[in-house]
């Protein structure tokens, strides 16, 4: 879990060595509230700076630590750091604070950050509230909206609620789906959000986008990826995913292409709950049918495309979908992305509850994933138990919580 975060000192605590007295004095909110977590923050910069406070010009670091007490400062030349964008920048802190990579995030602003952020690929948060400097990372308009982050996505989950791990199929749920169960009940209000962010674009897109990213990047998930894709809607004409930016911006950050339309829909497919709720099913054939992959898909969301296939083999792709319920749209995605050669890493919103895996019995039918598959006939499949596979019952519990509050999150008292 996050134990560090490093803070850029231009344009997030200052501006040019002049200090806005409300901002800055939200932003120690900030830093005090990172502490009262046991979150350490950290700052960099690469050269120090001076600040004028009550008429006199004294050392910034001095006015902080009245503030918060002794801090990690580091200014690059000096004791060994290197200066900024290089990587070994926030390597050097980390070494220096015994952190891993994946227990730190990277505040900053301008471009230069977000350089020195990916190139230690470190979630990069962009702190807008000097100056809009830099489009990438996550943006936010407040010291607040920080701490609501932290608080609620980088510390509130501590684990997948549902992993499966067998030989080569992999497959990771956040949390439990369902809005009538009353085993469940402490889902309903988050699961019935989910679905109205996914299926409508009405629930909120910016939580369920930057939350699955954040359990993306703590757990290490992200380092075993080379390639983001997401899985399309039923009709050759469906929207992309409505949390595409939040993949684009994970992409950016650690150098893992996001590519919206690596795997398409030629072909309407049947809604699995249209079926069901109509007294039918259907199987994994009616996704195998109807998607394919694009042999040179786009880079990012509306970045150039690739002048020749980039998935094969030696490449992952973390293949994102929204609710997984027997996993036929894994599946299918896994069983294109095999043909090339490469792997697959399959993740979930939510599962549905007590409803098994069902996994295509490899070796699978000759597929070209570069072509429509006409007619498969009947694919076996194998059931992978739903209680098997959680690993962390709490899960339910610490969502419905986090969910209750991300949308009303205010300063603990006394901070």
């Amino acid at each position: 879990m996050l134990k560090g975060v490093i803070f850029s000192l231009h344009d997030v605590l200052l501006k040019e060595g002049a200090i806005d007295a409300a901002l800055f004095d939200e932003t120690i909110r900030l830093l005090r509230f990172l502490l009262s977590r046991s979150v350490k923050p950290v700052f960099i910069g690469n050269h120090d700076w001076t600040v004028t406070s009550k008429g006199q010009s004294r050392p910034f670091r001095e006015l902080l630590e009245e503030r918060i007490g002794p801090v990690g400062y580091y200014v690059a030349g000096r004791d060994g750091m290197p200066y900024k964008p290089k990587a070994d920048a926030t390597a050097h802190v980390q070494a220096d604070q015994g952190w891993d990579r994946r227990e730190v995030i990277y505040v900053g602003n301008s471009p230069n950050d977000m350089k020195t952020a990916a190139n230690g690929r470190l979630m990069f948060l962009n702190a807008m509230w000097h100056s809009n400097a830099t489009p990438y990372g996550f943006q936010f308009n407040s010291p607040l909206d920080i701490a609501r982050f932290v608080d609620c996505l980088c510390l509130g989950l501590k684990d997948w609620f549902w992993a499966l791990e067998k030989d080569d199929l992999r497959v990771y749920a956040l949390a439990p789906f369902t809005t009538m169960s009353a085993r469940y009940a402490q889902a309903h209000a988050y699961s019935e959000n989910a679905r109205s962010t996914s299926k409508h674009g009405i629930g909120d897109a910016n939580f369920w986008g930057r939350l699955l990213i954040a359990r993306v990047y703590f757990s290490g998930l992200v380092d075993e990826i080379d390639y983001i894709a997401a899985y399309p809607g039923h009709a050759p004409d469906s929207k992309p995913t409505v949390i595409a930016d939040a993949l684009n911006i994970l992409g950016q950050s650690q150098r893992k292409s996001y590519m919206p339309d690596l795997v398409v829909r030629h072909k309407k497919a049947v809604k699995s709950q249209t079926a069901r709720s109509s007294g039918g099913s259907v199987g994994v054939e009616n996704q195998v049918n109807t998607i394919m992959l694009n042999r040179t898909p786009t880079r990012g969301v509306a970045g150039p495309t690739y002048k020749n296939p980039p998935v094969r083999a030696g490449k992952t792709v973390l293949l994102v979908d929204d609710i997984c319920t027997e996993g036929n749209s894994f599946e299918a995605g896994r069983a294109f992305i095999d043909a090339t050669g490469a792997r697959t890493i399959c993740l979930s919103w939510l599962k549905t509850i007590n409803t098994d895996y069902r996994a295509i019995v490899r070796p699978i039918p000759s597929i070209d994933p570069y072509r429509p598959v006409t007619g498969s006939g009947s694919i076996a499949t194998t059931p992978h138990g739903y209680s098997s596979a959680i690993r962390t019952a709490g899960a339910t519990t610490d969502l419905a919580a986090i969910h209750n509050r991300y949308s009303s999150w205010a300063w603990p008292e006394g901070i």
